[in-house]
């Protein structure tokens, strides 16, 4: 998980955030990340179509986001705000960049942006709640959800898995990171007990999600 984070320079901002590389956004009045794709960048500037979620969600100019790229041994996060909401073709958002840090992340294996539903039950079962899965690999998720979880907990997860059709993955997993994101909460859950069947299912999903972010990326910038 991420412990430690940098202020990068231009040439390294300039090589992550770049066109084709795949945003994971945050938005205040969103709950759930938004995937998409950089289209272009001008200098501090990014570029991306806009997503559905946008306009359901009535996220306007002036709106303050965040947009995480995963690379390598790091996460990189840049804030800023949307300065521009082109309503003709080809319907671009602009988000002008404030800052840009890259975080250590402590998996070591490659995390991957998705957006899975999914139950966490605390612990002793008392209690079921809905939560995001915002990222995954085989040694764990990251996880929004409003409900206050301690850390060090361990918990039951069952995510629904989109890869082709749905797929209920299971594990048990350890809290090892919470961070609070104004209405709700964000944690990171390392998996602790997975048996042979799920850990089977799991190299599944993340076969999956190798083959098709290639295949997301040139799609989404034709």
């Amino acid at each position: 998980m991420n412990d430690q984070n940098f202020i990068i320079h231009k040439e390294e901002r300039e090589d992550v955030f770049k066109r084709g590389a795949v945003l994971s956004i945050k938005h205040p009045l969103i709950f759930e990340p938004i995937l998409t794709v950089i289209q272009s960048v001008e200098d501090m500037s990014i570029f991306f179509k806009v997503p559905d979620e946008f306009l359901k969600s009535n996220v306007l100019k002036g709106d303050m986001v965040s947009c995480h790229i995963f690379q390598g041994d790091y996460e990189f996060v840049a804030t800023g705000i949307i300065s521009e909401i082109d309503i003709g073709y080809p319907h671009m958002v602009r988000i002008s960049l404030d800052k840009v840090e890259k975080y250590k992340n402590n998996r070591k294996a490659k995390r991957y942006p998705v957006n899975f539903q999914a139950n966490i039950t605390t612990p002793g079962g008392s209690k079921k709640v809905y939560a995001i899965i915002k990222n995954i690999n085989n040694i764990g998720v990251s996880a929004v959800f409003k409900e206050q979880i301690d850390l060090n907990s361990h918990v039951k997860v069952d995510v629904s898995a989109q890869i082709g059709k749905r797929e209920m993955l299971e594990f048990k997993a350890r809290v090892v990171r919470t961070i609070p994101m104004g209405s709700y909460n964000e944690y990171g859950l390392e998996i602790v007990d997975i048996d042979e069947l799920n850990r089977d299912l799991m190299e599944k999903v993340i076969f999956h999600l190798q083959e098709n972010e290639s295949l997301y990326v040139t799609e989404t910038l034709k």
